[in-house]
């Protein structure tokens, strides 16, 4: 039935011979793709004419055959939308194991993969379920005859090779016009496809069937050290290809099947200069359009979520004037941004509408106190001025959004669409004219009177938009960047297989999320060959990646040995570790390929820098670093500076032991006016010091923030939880000392409780209005707990004034006192009660946390608590003692009580002083502390606000340099406290 020709080039030189035999031949040549067909006719054209020789793909070819017939039967060719939309359909038709799942989103579409899967094997619809097959392979085979049914006025790809190969069939002349026909790989998966071509042969004669490539002996193998080095070296190898003098198009660069390639390799071209011809090309969802596009719908499907609105401004090609209630309002994402996190919104218009008017009422009562005193605010005028539009503008958006949330017929909801996106979006930005294109395009199941909704559009939406692309340069012009798995009928000079990874080339087989596996190998084995199962994709990837290495006279694999965070190791596919062993075969698995040293066809370069120094220079950036590196080892400098400089400075410095001024050592700067604890401290910025000096650097000294994020938090957070019973006590205890109460040793009253319970209260409803009392179901658990403790509180504040004899005295009372190195100490004390009749004084701090222990041999625990000491300078020479009182359940309502002494006070200087003498002598390490594997952070690190911008190998750092003399006057601080020997340097 068929004949095997020995190669494409044999095949190409066939024909090429046959048209100077007769050179109006009819001759026919089935390609695996459009690229492919393109390339062999160009490769036949340098051989010489070939009038009457034809290179189509078989869905092309059955086209022409096939599609009149279909035509007369009244047929029409079925988009996807329509298929997707009749999938999800008969979806909800699901019954027995499917049916606790049919209303999930995503069911209709995963259903619509498994019709595609029975159609290539060759099921029609209506088949019964070999047995064996288990009832969900039966229930899907029940849905999707009926989704045959449905669709009986289309046709899909399958349908058309199926007329095709009925028409060759009835009428054999028919195919008379294709004259002699080759078939290259891969051929046909599908079973539509095999009756086509062995419809040919009958009609015809034998297809001669090309054989698959193989692979050379010429591949090298590239072990990078992470992603990003794998494909810059990637690109570099094309580089060299193109310095050897490989034509453009003779060179692919593809890579494995994970489709976070494409992009960094489209970009790195595009940096180096190389033109690319991208297969297929930029995905519309990548485009600021279609990004824009799905934003602005995710502004709704998330509720008028705060991080959605902004994110859509952002990335949205959004036009310059906004809609509003009356009119148009600039566009200001900055400051609506900061408008927004200042409101604390979160999600939902009456989140919106409370949080900007609570706002702007605080705004204003600020303004009204502005204007009694005096000072001059007029700025906040425009800030609730900035707010009110903001408002105004996502009210007006919110109106347009609530008309996509309903179900509406397709017609009816696109008319919608188009009328937002022409209000909000530039229609005339790059990309747009294709992204509402597949926008009319999903208008297509108004055939068959489908309708969306808000959240069934942007699922399909997002599909389509995945699915289409900008072409990017014209085939033939540039370098091909693509997928591995369209190499095939390709032949090039060079390839650069790039993610040679063990589970990517090939890929794995996937998982099967509704029907088992063995259901589906056991369809196959009832007489359904094509039906794809495990075995069969794996066999099918594993020929997708030895193709893709066998299109190429030479090759080059390249792997990352780590993942890009560097926390997971990859190791070689069996690709690369086929390859490796056809140059040694000592070589026996990926795990001795990863190690194994370097070598003529082995190129590993040691660090990701390394990498950027071998080989030909991708960029002008490359050019720089070369130079930068070879002045840094040098020891020379450029004239006016060198930008890369101090970046590789900062690397080398922050692998030695020393502590650099990359690590946090300003000793170079000692005497500089800023470098010094300011005249005025908190006490609690001190101890930031004794724990981490990079903390006090960057929040004391820098004066750093981190803009707080409003979030959704399902209970009360910590601090919101602290500040209410803090302001709870406070206005209790002023209302009560305003009335003269309590008296010495007086008890609170039921009448007492019930008024500290409305202050609760009243406080509760503010923390609501900003969004920040949590979600209404657990924030009934976290009042009922604070109300729980308060009512406690009261108790123990009894008992407690009656121990001591003292009566509440001052509340949330500024402190302004000099401490022993002449610091200047300010802050506010929650709470001093006095001894009417001794005068003696205790200074309370409320704690809502864990508790703390004042030890007897480290009360400052090594500098790190220092608040309580600060609060008695407040006592101004009276008797008095500090104590934290655990005010909640967790810490049990205990104290911790400070009572000073001669020793203590003498340690307690010196750390000050040592605290002042580190910070003038520029030691400010980064410290984390020890690693708590609960919380999977650093003690140090998890409450910490600059986190993010520590190195990630903070603790190995910290233990390499803690030694060092830089980190000796942090160290002093540790030992003045505790009175211990300095360390070791």
């Amino acid at each position: 039935m068929s004949t095997t020709a020995p190669s494409r080039e044999a095949m190409l030189d066939a024909i090429a011979a046959g048209r100077r035999a007769d050179p109006l031949a009819p001759v026919t040549v089935i390609s695996p793709s459009h690229l492919a067909a393109l390339q062999m006719r160009r490769a036949l054209a340098e051989r010489g004419p070939y009038a009457a020789v034809r290179f189509e793909t078989l869905p092309r070819l059955a086209e022409l055959l096939g599609a009149g017939r279909l035509a007369a039967e009244g047929r029409r060719p079925l988009a996807r939308p329509i298929g997707d939309h009749l999938a999800e359909r008969v979806g909800e038709e699901a019954r027995g194991p499917l049916a606790p799942i049919r209303e999930l989103p995503g069911f209709g579409r995963a259903l619509r993969r498994l019709f595609a899967r029975l159609r290539r094997g060759g099921l029609v619809g209506g088949e019964r379920p070999p047995e064996g097959v288990g009832e969900h392979l039966a229930e899907v085979m029940r849905l999707y005859g009926r989704w045959r049914e449905a669709i009986a006025a289309f046709y899909d790809e399958d349908d058309l090779l199926d007329a095709a190969a009925d028409a060759v069939r009835d009428d054999p002349a028919a195919a008379a016009e294709l004259g002699a026909v080759h078939l290259v790989p891969t051929g046909p998966f599908s079973a539509a496809g095999c009756r086509l071509v062995e419809a040919i042969a009958a009609a015809r004669g034998p297809v001669t069937r090309v054989a698959e490539p193989e692979a050379g002996d010429d591949v090298r193998i590239l072990l990078a050290p992470d992603r990003a080095s794998e494909v810059r070296a990637a690109v570099r190898e094309v580089v060299v290809a193109l310095e050897e003098g490989v034509p453009l198009h003779e060179i692919a660069l593809l890579h494995g099947a994970d489709d976070g390639y494409a992009r960094p390799l489209r970009e790195a071209m595009e940096a180096a200069a190389v033109p690319a011809v991208a297969m297929p090309g930029l995905p519309l969802v990548e485009t600021p359009a279609g990004r824009g596009v799905l934003a602005l719908l995710e502004v709704a499907l998330d509720d008028l979520s705060r991080t959605a609105f902004i994110d859509a401004l952002s990335v949205a090609p959004v036009r310059r004037e906004l809609p509003a209630r009356a009119g148009t309002v600039p566009l200001r994402i900055g400051r609506w941004d900061r408008h927004s996190r200042a409101a604390g919104i979160t999600h939902g218009i009456a989140r919106w509408r409370e949080g900007v008017r609570a706002l702007n009422e605080e705004r204003r009562a600020q303004l009204d106190a502005g204007r009694r005193d005096g000072a001059q605010k007029g700025w906040l005028e425009d800030e609730i001025a900035e707010a009110d539009e903001l408002l105004a503008v996502v009210e007006t958006l919110w109106a347009r959004l609530v008309e996509l949330h309903e179900p509406s017929p397709a017609a009816e909801f696109l008319r919608r669409l188009r009328r937002l996106v022409s209000e909000y979006l530039d229609t005339s930005a790059p990309g747009m004219p294709e992204v509402l294109a597949e926008v009319e395009r999903l208008g297509t199941i108004d055939a068959v009177g489908g309708t969306f909704t808000l959240a069934r559009f942007h699922r399909a939406l997002r599909v389509n938009l995945e699915a289409a692309a900008v072409r990017e340069g014209r085939s033939g012009e540039g370098v091909l960047v693509a997928d591995h798995r369209r190499a095939a009928g390709l032949r090039f000079t060079r390839v650069v297989l790039c993610g040679a990874v063990e589970g990517l080339l090939p890929a794995g087989p996937g998982a099967d999320t509704l029907v088992p596996d063995a259901a589906w190998a056991r369809l196959r084995a009832a007489g359904h060959p094509l039906v794809e199962d495990a075995a069969l994709r794996v066999e099918r990837r594993r020929a997708a990646a030895e193709r893709a290495v066998a299109c190429g006279a030479s090759a080059v694999l390249t792997c990352p040995l780590y993942d890009d965070g560097g926390a997971r190791d990859h190791y070689p596919s069996p690709v690369a570790l086929a390859a490796a062993r056809r140059r040694d075969p000592r070589i026996a698995t990926a795990t001795e390929l990863r190690g194994h040293p370097g070598a003529s066809w082995l190129i590993r370069p040691p660090s990701p820098l390394a990498a950027h120094l071998a080989g030909p220079a991708l960029d002008r950036w490359e050019v720089g670093l070369r130079a930068a590196v070879r002045r840094v080892a040098s020891g020379s400098r450029a004239p006016g500076g060198d930008p890369l400089a101090r970046p590789l400075a900062m690397l080398r410095a922050r692998r030695g032991a020393a502590l650099s001024e990359w690590d946090g050592n300003l000793a170079a700067l000692a005497g500089a006016d800023w470098l010094r604890v300011p005249e005025v401290v908190s006490p609690t910025r001190l101890e930031h010091y004794g724990a981490c000096g990079f903390r006090f650097l960057m929040a004391t000294l820098l004066r750093l923030r981190v803009p707080e994020e409003p979030s959704d938090d399902e209970t009360i957070d910590p601090v919101t939880r602290g500040n209410l019973m803090h302001a709870t006590l406070e206005d209790f205890f002023r209302e009560q000392q305003a009335a003269g109460r309590p008296g010495v040793g007086e008890a609170w009253t039921a009448a007492d409780e019930a008024r500290a319970q409305a202050i609760l209260t009243g406080r509760l409803a503010e923390a609501r209005a900003r969004g920040r009392a949590g979600l209404a179901v657990f924030s009934r658990q976290d009042e009922r707990t604070l109300r729980a403790e308060l009512r406690r509180f009261l108790a123990e504040d009894t008992r407690f004034r009656r121990a001591t004899g003292a009566v509440p005295h001052r509340f949330e009372h500024p402190m302004d006192a000099v401490g022993p190195g002449g610091q200047r100490f300010r802050g506010f004390i929650d709470r001093i009660d006095r001894d009417p009749a001794t005068g003696r004084q205790w200074i309370i701090d409320y704690k809502t946390g864990r508790p703390i222990e004042i030890g007897d041999d480290d009360p400052f625990d090594e500098g790190r608590r220092l608040q309580l000491p600060v609060y008695l300078l407040a006592a101004d020479g009276a008797p008095a003692s500090a104590l934290y009182w655990f005010i909640s359940e967790r810490g049990d309502f205990g104290m911790a009580v400070y009572a000073p002494d001669a020793d203590r006070e003498a340690r307690f200087a010196a750390t000050l002083a040592a605290v002042a003498g580190g910070v003038a002598a520029g030691a400010f390490p980064a410290v984390p502390g020890e690693f708590d594997e609960h919380w999977g952070e650093f003690d140090n690190c998890r409450h910490c606000d600059f986190t993010r911008i520590c190195p990630r190998a903070r603790g190995d750092d910290f233990a390499r340099k803690a030694a060092h003399d830089g980190v000796r006057p942090w160290h002093g601080v540790r030992t003045a406290a505790t009175a211990a020997e300095a360390p070791a340097p």
